[in-house]
């Protein structure tokens, strides 16, 4: 029996479904033809069957305010509400079709009747005052959110009542409201806190002078500091946050992240050093994993400050733990060495990275031992780089140690690991840099010269104008075609880039031995470049027309037509 009622019940259903399915379409396309009249009798149909139905009441709704005649929904709101008397959404559908008729009684009437049945609900106060408020009615929303929130104690409509203050220009009303919500409950703050960023700068101290001097409390301090990082002031931020941090260290570390996870939302310098701050004391704080969690955190922080000492003591701390590292670690300390190498303190970033080094993925290993390779190159050491080469042939392995062989002078080697490696790893800029060392290097047929291994070694020390000597010296020593003109070339466009007044007659020698040498492009480059620095534009244009149509091929050509745009004027200089 009971199966038979129930599939009695799903065979009405079903083509009653099917009825309203087909009369909101009717409705939906006679309201995008602009055929309000008959969209309002399409709605009304499927009313009078189900007059709680929410999607039909919102369409009747939208289609009266287009013909100006909102009243007439009200009756089909009362029936709703007969049939569904819980449903919210109903009692504030007719507060707001109240509003647009510009009845407060009723609207008052509605809303007691709404309370009577909720007594301890927000939403007919809130729905009330958001109604007035829409008007225009600012102190009436305000006295409504007032009284709601006289019944309801607690934190209740305190946001709300911030919001109307906000609207009703009184900044320091919103932050003593604000103040109240997120001293009740803490998890107002972060809106709070977005809400009185908004202050426009005249409103600005007044909002500080409430929270700051009138309230002076440590939920207001916070709440101060909050808007201080939205303000982009966030050092005095940091100070209210320190001074207020709870005795227990469970609630101070709350109040750490949070001021942590705002200052991460605003981008800049001061707010990053003051997050890094705020996770160093999280760190002091914590133990173990948490510990260095925040550790690394705060790195990153400093890092984004700028201020790398700060980093660096936060990472050599982890370091000096690794056994509770986290797993973002790793990539801390891969910063942390790579910058150590740079800096010319390879000794220390060498022992991090014995210590790290089976803990790095592969890549990430093997660029940290190029930077240090080439960190031990820059100090002149090139055996203790030598020895970091692994005993394989990998890509990798061939660039390094091409670049070892090249600073001990040792030609042939050079060659080979350049030749090698080729143009597959590596970033484009040290991809150009091996295929620029190998076309200036191949030409020659001794297997070692010292005084090109000391050219290398001063070059990559930053003694430029000794590297610039040695090469001349090395040049003038080698036949033209077989790397003579190659390496005074080079040396010439080192004295270019170093703004040297060798430069002309190095390239101009360079030239002039060899005039259609493999180094032509990169001489007449170089000339093109001095030109344009002393104001010759006429000849800088020739010389790189020059070099685009002789040498078509050349690697430089790309270098040489973006050169000569900018002197055209077609695009500016970077």
């Amino acid at each position: 029996m009971g199966a038979m009622v129930a599939g009695l019940l799903v065979a009405i259903a079903s083509p009653l479904a099917a009825q309203v399915t087909s009369e909101f379409a009717a409705a939906f396309q006679a309201e995008r033809a602009g055929r309000f009249g008959d969209a309002v009798v399409e709605y009304e149909r499927i009313l009078s069957r189900e007059p709680a139905n929410l999607q039909a009441l919102f369409g009747l709704e939208r289609v009266l305010q287009r013909l100006a005649t909102p009243a007439r929904l009200l009756p089909r709101l009362d029936s709703a509400l007969a049939r569904a008397p819980g449903s919210q959404t109903i009692w504030g559908l007719k507060l707001r079709t109240l509003g647009a008729v510009d009845s407060l009684a009723g609207m008052e009437v509605t809303a007691g009747q709404w309370i009577a049945r909720e007594p301890r609900a927000v939403e007919p106060y809130r729905e009330w005052a958001f109604v007035l408020a829409g008007r225009g009615l600012l102190r009436e929303a305000r006295r409504v959110l007032e009284r709601g929130q006289e019944m309801l104690g607690g934190s209740a409509l305190l946001a709300e009542l911030a919001q109307v203050a906000v609207v009703s220009g009184d900044w320091t009303e919103a932050a003593r409201r604000w103040n109240q919500a997120a001293r009740v409950d803490p998890e107002f703050l972060a809106a709070a806190g977005v809400g009185l960023t908004q202050a426009p700068l005249g409103a600005r101290d007044g909002v500080l002078d409430v929270l700051l001097r009138e309230m002076g409390d440590s939920s207001s301090r916070l709440l101060a500091a909050d808007i201080l990082i939205g303000w982009g002031r966030a050092d005095e931020a940091w100070m209210l946050v320190n001074g207020a941090l709870p005795a227990e260290s469970g609630r101070a570390a709350g109040v750490l992240r949070r001021f942590a996870d705002r200052a991460r939302l605003v981008p800049r310098e001061e707010t990053a050093r003051a997050r890094g701050r705020a996770l160093e004391r999280l760190a002091e704080i914590s133990a173990g994993a948490a510990a260095q969690q925040a550790r690394v955190d705060a790195a990153r922080a400093y890092a984004d400050a700028g201020d790398r000492d700060a980093a660096a003591r936060m990472l050599e701390q982890i370091a000096d733990d690794p056994t509770v590292a986290p797993p973002q670690a790793g990539s801390a300390m891969l910063t942390m060495i790579g910058v150590a190498a740079d800096a010319g303190r390879v000794e220390e970033a060498e022992r991090r990275f014995g210590e790290w080094q089976g803990r790095l993925p592969v890549e990430d290993r093997e660029h940290l031992r190029a930077r240090l390779v080439h960190g031990w190159l820059r100090r002149g050491e090139v055996e203790r780089a030598r020895m970091l080469l692994p005993a394989d042939s990998t890509l990798e392995t061939m660039a390094l140690r091409g670049w070892v062989g090249l600073a001990a002078g040792q030609v042939t080697v050079a060659v080979e690991g350049f030749r090698a490696a080729g143009p597959f790893i590596g970033t484009r800029n040290e991809t150009t840099a091996r295929t620029e060392m190998l076309a200036r290097l191949q030409r020659i047929e001794m297997d070692s010269i010292p005084l090109l291994g000391a050219a290398v070694q001063a070059m990559l020390a930053g003694d430029t104008a000794l590297a610039i000597t040695r090469l001349e010296r090395m040049g003038a020593g080698l036949p033209a075609t077989g790397g003579g003109s190659d390496v005074l070339a080079w040396a010439g466009r080192l004295a270019v880039a170093a703004d040297d007044p060798r430069a002309a007659a190095l390239l101009e020698r360079a030239l002039r031995v060899e005039p259609d040498g493999p180094q032509t492009p990169a001489a007449f480059l170089g000339l093109a470049e001095l030109a344009i620095r002393r104001g010759r534009t006429a000849e800088a244009v020739e010389r790189l027309e020059a070099l685009i149509l002789d040498h078509p091929t050349s690697a430089v050509v790309p270098q040489a037509r973006r050169l000569l745009d900018q002197v055209r004027g077609r695009i500016p200089a970077s």
